[in-house]
């Protein structure tokens, strides 16, 4: 008996150097325990054990709820899930020597009870009482330390005896590890500590032992059946579980529900991401010239399809750069008292209506040079006389007409090319001359702000260019220096008849579309796109786009024709006419049920005829109320959501409007890089080798 108690008393005194003597089987029990932490409401907590982990099975949040501390938990589940491996699940339980209870009920209480299996030094204790995170050990008398295990007459005898028998024995080598000797056979495969004499194995979260040694994946779906809610699936992990959701979704752990992933979050776009259901979308600013790329994340330039010849000239001053109808130039004349009005320039336009220029010398006495319906018209008011007078041929042909303006002795005298036209009696000066000097006013394009009480009402906006000025005989000064400083002043060199949107802003209209306790859109336009990709027409409510036309890049150098009724397309229009040099012509009439486009050169296609009746029984909705129009683009304010083109439009065009043709400078509101009657022609090589290319 004590041969065989020796060496392991023998280890134990060593390493203690207390003289403490431990049964073998005690020992190792005493060197593998692991303390546990009870909670402070151990009744409640036993309860809860019963329920949840006995009569049920419990998870390691449920295991964490019952101990309410992470040490006790963190203790107790890995024995718990042995427990179940042997009792519940039917896992077998390959230890032969294992004192696994028989009983899942006494397996798990176990786990929880400190004095079992039982600590103390049998020899020198009574009893043992399970406490709040420790347990005590009732000593026998004569026996003391925290297991009993220290008595004074057994030490004598046990340390007098092992002194003999170290005597006979050879010298101990030094403790082996076990867990980095590669010699030793049959290491753990996941944790080891080694011990002295000895090792241990443990295994990573989510594992079980098995043979002390090797450790195996809980299938945590398999216990657990209903460990996911539906429409989640469980699927084992090495190690852990997934609550899997579809694509979009996240498993909630805490509402046990699959919430939707808020993608932009990691900032998937490149533009404006905008999150949805299960999903999210990227958008471009096609305001700002973007549009998404074929990877439908990235933004790329919208690319010109049709180069236009749009060169511009230094000594050319545009005269419709204000929509705001104000001059675009102001000069002011300080001349000897008896010096006649004189202007002469060439002019150019195709609007037919404007103010040319504009002078005065006070509020009573001023001079007006104007168009209306295209022809010359001359308004000027003194303290003697006011006159309205028009007369000559239309001049808005586009081409240039040098006109001059001279004061005679007692008439104005209104030349075109060199031939007289007008003739205007005037008994007096034209201008009233202050202390010996004739100050003059002279305002270009437009009227003064505080200039309302022209004789005829007329609209000031003019898209027309004049060059080679001589005002008051003083030729060109003033003039040329303040337009050679800013872009926005220079005309286009060579112009034709059309509207012309450079892609940077819109213009807005206020049309009504009843129509006989209903309504129609009904659109006519003639376009020459210049880029793939804009809005050329849109009605909209509120933050919505209930309708609109547009442009959208279609391949490499081609483009299609969508109209969208709320965000959904309805009707898509194929043409070679698009991004080509010549215009295509387009028919587009909505009625409350029904939708017609057509086009030069055109195929036509419609969505099926359910989604397009869905689509006109929304808009037919929002027609009861009342619409913006906006033609070239959709205003800053629409989300980019709402239409999946907001480009503006690049290129020229005339629209007409239920039988209305828009004039632009009658628009309720425009951008000033429109303009109005006047567009660059395709640029000057040659448009069929152009489109060969592009083909």
């Amino acid at each position: 008996m004590w041969r065989k108690t020796v060496p392991a008393l023998l280890f134990l005194l060593t390493l203690s150097e207390a003289y403490r003597f431990l049964s073998q089987s005690s020992a190792s029990q005493f060197l593998r325990r692991h303390r546990r932490a009870n909670s402070l409401f151990e009744e409640r907590m036993k309860g809860d054990l019963e329920r949840e982990c006995i009569e049920e099975l419990c998870n390691k949040e449920e295991a964490r709820e019952i101990f309410e501390n992470q040490p006790e938990t963190e203790y107790f589940y890995p024995k718990y899930v042995v427990c179940l491996g042997s009792h519940r699940v039917g896992i077998g339980n390959h230890n032969t020597d294992s004192a696994i209870p028989s009983d899942l009920r006494t397996c798990v209480k176990e786990i929880s009870d400190q004095c079992t299996p039982y600590p103390c030094y049998k020899e020198g204790s009574e009893g043992c009482k399970d406490g709040q995170a420790s347990f005590t050990c009732l000593c026998k008398p004569g026996w003391k330390g925290r297991l009993c295990e220290t008595g004074e007459n057994l030490r004598k005898k046990t340390y007098k005896y092992v002194q003999e028998y170290v005597q006979r024995l050879p010298l101990c080598r030094a403790d082996v590890d076990e867990c980095s000797d590669p010699d030793v056979p049959g290491r753990c495969n996941q944790k080891c500590y080694n011990i002295p004499g000895s090792f241990h194995c443990m295994c990573e979260e989510g594992y079980y032992i098995i043979d002390n040694i090797n450790c195996v994946d809980i299938d945590e779906c398999l216990q657990y059946p209903r460990i996911c809610e539906e429409p989640a699936q469980c699927v084992n992990t090495p190690g852990t579980f997934q609550c899997q959701c579809s694509t979009g979704f996240k498993y909630n752990f805490t509402t046990k529900t699959c919430d939707d992933v808020d993608e932009c979050e990691n900032k998937v776009c490149d533009g404006t991401c905008v999150n949805t259901v299960g999903s999210y979308e990227c958008h471009c600013d096609g305001r700002r010239g973007l549009r998404l790329a074929e990877d439908h994340l990235f933004c790329e330039a919208i690319p010109v399809c049709v180069d236009l010849h749009d060169s511009k000239h230094a000594e050319m001053l545009y005269l419709g750069e204000q929509f705001t109808g104000l001059p675009v130039i102001y000069l002011r004349f300080r001349l000897p008292e008896n010096t006649k009005f004189a202007a002469e320039f060439d002019f150019r336009t195709f609007d037919p209506e404007g103010v040319i220029l504009y002078a005065e010398s006070s509020q009573d006495s001023w001079f007006m040079l104007g168009l209306r319906g295209g022809r010359i018209e001359v308004q000027f008011k003194n303290q003697h006389t006011s006159k309205v007078t028009s007369g000559g041929k239309a001049i808005n042909d586009g081409q240039w007409h040098v006109i001059s303006v001279d004061e005679l002795e007692s008439s104005i005298s209104v030349k075109i090319s060199k031939e007289a036209v007008m003739s205007i009696n005037s008994p007096e000066s034209l201008f009233t001359s202050v202390n010996g000097k004739l100050e003059t006013k002279v305002f270009i394009a437009g009227l003064p702000n505080r200039t309302d009480n022209v004789l005829k009402q007329i609209n000031p906006r003019l898209d027309g260019c004049i060059r080679g000025w001589n005002l008051m005989n003083q030729g060109a000064s003033g003039v040329k220096e303040v337009i050679q400083e800013k872009k926005s002043k220079h005309c286009f060199v060579h112009v034709e008849r059309g509207s012309f949107f450079s892609g940077a802003g819109l213009a807005s209209f206020n049309i009504d579309y009843s129509d006989s306790r209903s309504w129609k859109v009904d659109v006519r336009m003639n376009i020459r796109p210049s880029s793939s990709t804009g809005v050329l027409f849109a009605l909209v409510h509120r933050n919505t786009v209930p309708l609109s036309i547009a442009v959208e890049t279609k391949g490499e150098f081609d483009a299609m024709l969508k109209v969208f009724m709320n965000g959904a397309s309805v009707a898509t229009l194929e043409s070679m006419m698009l991004c080509y040099p010549d215009s295509l012509s387009l028919k587009l009439n909505i009625t409350a049920t029904e939708i017609q486009i057509s086009a030069n050169a055109s195929t036509v296609t419609y969505v099926t005829d359910g989604a397009l009746q869905e689509a006109l029984k929304r808009l037919n909705s929002t027609m009861q109320e009342p619409v913006a129009t906006y033609v070239g683009g959709i205003p800053e304010h629409i989300p980019f959501s709402a239409s999946p083109v907001t480009a503006f439009y690049h290129g020229c065009m005339d629209i007409t409007v239920n039988d209305q043709l828009l004039d632009f400078d009658e628009a309720l509101s425009k951008h000033n890089s429109i303009k109005s009657h006047s567009c660059p022609p395709v640029s000057a090589h040659d448009p069929n080798v152009a489109h060969m290319q592009r083909k």
